[in-house]
């Protein structure tokens, strides 16, 4: 005759936490290594591979926006998955759907309601 009760709360966002962690947003690798070790060999087809980064430690809700040093808009990605995945991907592809160059390039992450974050990364040969 015993019985158990559990209360659930689905979860949420910490508003004041989230804005404190914006400065934690990062991409990782950076730099990225065009013929980085880690990247899938394909023996079968010509080329290197899979190209990617990671954009980590973002908000359940953003934008992210990549610009070249010179102000060009590369690509716009909306980040938009649960609270515990804080990570989107990138293949290094533009918004034209032509391979990026080597170089510098900035990010700006907007998260409505939290605030902004930009930084940058570089993709070397």
């Amino acid at each position: 005759g015993e019985s158990f009760q559990f209360k659930m709360r689905a979860p949420k966002q910490d508003t004041e936490k989230a804005i404190s962690e914006l400065d934690k947003i990062a991409v990782v690798p950076n730099p990225y290594v065009g013929a980085a070790s880690w990247e899938p060999a394909n023996l079968f087809r010509a080329g290197r591979g899979e190209r990617r980064i990671f954009f980590v430690n973002l908000p359940a809700r953003c934008s992210i926006r990549i610009y070249t040093v010179s102000g060009n808009h590369v690509k716009t990605t909306e980040h938009e998955a649960a609270i515990d995945n804080g990570q989107e991907p990138w293949n290094l592809v533009s918004k034209d759907g032509m391979d990026i160059s080597y170089g510098l390039y900035v990010f700006h992450v907007d998260a409505p309601g939290i605030g902004e974050k930009v930084g940058k990364f570089a993709v070397i040969k």
